[in-house]
């Protein structure tokens, strides 16, 4: 059994890697600057929609988070479509809605660690085209834009 080398996962998660080869991964997975600032504006636009209209965890129920996320949702995808741009299908939708289940909505005391304003952090650095990035960086990089590939049609 191969024995877990910690030092290599910390160097994956921590150790930049250089520009050159961050464009290379850019081309070899066809990663536009464009693509990149309108999937960050859609995911920061999701999440500013569900952080500005979420009535707190005394009033909201897990049922009725669902519910939340879904009227967010549907607000942003509309804002979208109305700029000629539809995300469909259900593969973006679930992996937003179970990031929000995992990372936002179970926390407790949510304005007292800024959860907000640490998640909108995470979502600018992962589309941030020109931050130099970990390869843990780039794989969740890949990972949502190939989805946003996926979902994105031009109406």
């Amino acid at each position: 059994m191969n024995k877990f080398n910690k030092s290599s996962f910390l160097g994956y998660i921590n150790n930049p890697i250089t520009k050159e080869d961050m464009m290379l991964f850019y081309k070899e997975n066809d990663i536009k600057y464009e693509k990149c600032e309108l999937y960050s504006d859609f995911a920061l636009s999701l999440i500013m929609t569900i952080f500005d209209t979420y009535m707190g965890d005394d009033v909201t129920p897990l049922d009725d988070q669902f519910k939340h996320f879904e009227w967010a949702w549907q607000k942003t995808i509309l804002n979208f479509v109305e700029e000629g741009l539809d995300f469909e299908g259900n593969l973006l939708y679930e992996y937003f809605l179970e990031f929000m289940l995992e990372v936002y909505y179970p926390i407790i005391n949510k304005n007292e660690i800024m959860i907000d304003k640490k998640i909108s952090k995470l979502w600018l650095d992962i589309f941030d085209y020109h931050r130099i990035k970990t390869n843990s960086d780039i794989d969740a990089l890949i990972e949502i834009y190939v989805i946003f590939e996926k979902s994105l049609k031009i109406i």
